[in-house]
């Protein structure tokens, strides 16, 4: 009975590990096991991806003797770990709530414990296996007989990666019962979700500066050398005073979730139950001072804030990192009279981080059906989302300026093409975010019950980055263009040509949108 309980919940929790890829799922018409089956194989493709990309990569290093390189990956892949297992545990046991729905049902708490970590080890593992490629490599480096260095290496993976993920599930659970996170568990959910990506930039960061492995040959983590002497020389003193550590670790962690932390979780009395603070009283401050309030309480949505990031700002951190920190990318003999290009530079980098997948691009779609009680108030409808556009805007101005003064200082330009970088991101903001606004107005969406439904609205992820790429394609066309006039003319002459180019579609498409709203009917 309890393996057909296990094999269910498996089936539900599957749903709740990933809400975006079961949507999408969804909507290509699959259902039942025809779902489960394609969730698994998406799960079983990035596992290949990860194996043959990274392990490729890892091939030609030589894991026994260079030890830096050694501890530098399986480094990586823990960081990976880690911010995997805590949006794995974020999405099926807080995101899901359903944990209460269980308590009346005639079903074993243990078995929705066991369902509910399997899926997650089911997420984790595939971006895992490149680590235990690693583990079985080093050991194939030391010359032993293969079988006997893919049992080894698997037993230390087993060992390692049980370790961690109980201790960050330990620690999850732990932090999930202070009053902190209960009070303000938005805002924690958005903390730790956000780590998944700056674990990615830490991938893509490590694995282009590593080159083929020699890089991090001299610098070797304390800890991690420990494990590679357990793979290297596994029958050693060292190793098996490693070997009973982390089965020590397994033990008490494994202890304090069953007797502490689970009974607590599977009763019911976790963070799903938590109590509402009570909201303090507000003096009235003015109707406009209420609305603004109203749309920041919009943005507390950790899901939305983190999809929104990664498909805009994301996108162009990973390139600056990649451009500065792999390239070593200077241009600090970038002389003024390119301080037009920087400003084209400006407009495209904000063009490029303003899309559909924006604040800006969803922003009325936000207010739901709190849009007609809004629109029924006795103001002035055009004005309210006049109001929407100022806001938004300038938070995403802010972003924008603070990502173009960093490009700047790490690129090493003179002040004033870090104030015409500046300048042309808040030019290309305004124009992008029009336009975003506007589609987001035809495109009204009130009755959706996941972001992505919003982010997909008029073509999906690949419509996103085929605009992207079209985007950086032509601007950093445009940018070449420009430098090569720039040194070939007059640059007071490129320059002023350059000025009038594009301030007269930037004036054109300003007007347009003005007409467009002012014309525009904003019947629900």
């Amino acid at each position: 009975m309890i393996n057909r309980q296990l094999l269910q919940l498996m089936k539900v929790n599957l749903l709740y590990a990933n809400p975006q890829l079961t949507r999408r799922q969804r909507e290509k018409g699959k259902t039942g096991t025809a779902l489960y089956r394609s969730l698994i194989s998406q799960y079983l493709a990035i596992g290949v991806v990860f194996a043959v990309i990274f392990g490729g990569t890892m091939l030609f290093a030589d894991l026994y003797h260079n030890v830096g390189v050694f501890t530098n990956l399986i480094a990586l892949f823990t960081i990976i770990g880690l911010t995997q297992t805590i949006t794995a545990i974020n999405n099926v046991f807080f995101e899901s709530k359903d944990l209460k729905d269980y308590l009346p049902l005639p079903l074993n708490q243990w078995a929705v414990f066991v369902a509910k970590f399997s899926v997650i080890v089911l997420i984790i593992l595939p971006m895992e296996i490149p680590a235990w490629l690693i583990f079985i490599l080093a050991g194939v480096k030391a010359g032993r007989f293969i079988g006997i260095s893919i049992a080894i290496g698997t037993i230390m993976f087993v060992l390692f990666y049980t370790c961690l993920f109980l201790a960050c599930s330990t620690a999850i659970f732990s932090f999930a019962q202070t009053k902190v996170y209960q009070h303000h568990q938005k805002l924690m959910t958005f903390l730790m979700t956000g780590l998944s990506m700056v674990a990615m930039f830490a991938a893509i960061f490590v694995m282009n500066t590593t080159d083929d492995g020699q890089s991090v040959n001299s610098f070797i983590i304390p800890g991690f050398s420990q494990l590679h002497q357990a793979v290297a020389n596994p029958f050693s003193m060292e190793s098996f005073i490693v070997i009973a550590i982390l089965l020590g670790g397994i033990a008490i962690f494994g202890a304090i979730m069953q007797k502490i932390l689970l009974p607590k979780v599977l009763s019911g009395t976790n963070v799903q139950q938590i109590r509402k603070p009570k909201r303090k009283h507000k003096s009235n401050g003015g109707m406009t001072r209420q609305f603004i309030r109203y749309n920041l309480g919009l943005l507390k949505n950790p899901n939305l804030l983190m999809q929104s990031l990664s498909m805009t700002i994301f996108p162009v951190c990973i390139f600056t990192i990649i451009f500065v920190f792999q390239d070593g990318l200077n241009l600090a003999l970038l002389p003024a009279q390119d301080a037009g290009v920087t400003f084209l530079a400006g407009i495209a980098v904000a063009v490029t981080a303003i899309n559909q997948g924006s604040l800006v691009g969803v922003f009325i779609s936000l207010d739901r059906q709190n849009l007609s009680f809004i629109k029924s108030l006795p103001i002035d409808f055009k004005s309210y989302l006049w109001l929407k556009f100022k806001l938004i805007v300038m938070l995403q101005g802010i972003i924008l300026m603070i990502l173009a003064i960093a490009l700047g200082v790490l690129t090493k330009l003179i002040w004033l093409n870090i104030l015409t970088l500046s300048l042309g991101v808040l030019l290309g903001n305004l124009l992008a975010s029009a336009y975003n606004f506007t589609r987001d107005w035809r495109l009204l969406d009130l009755t959706w019950t996941n972001a992505t439904q919003l982010f997909n609205r008029g073509g999906g992820n690949l419509l996103i980055g085929l605009v992207t790429f079209g985007t950086i394609i032509i601007g950093a066309t445009l940018i070449t263009v420009y430098i090569l006039l720039v040194r070939a003319y007059s640059p007071l002459l490129i320059n002023s040509v350059a000025m009038l180019l594009i301030a007269a579609p930037s004036i054109w498409l300003l007007w347009h949108y003005y007409r467009y709203w002012l014309k525009a009917n904003l019947a629900l």
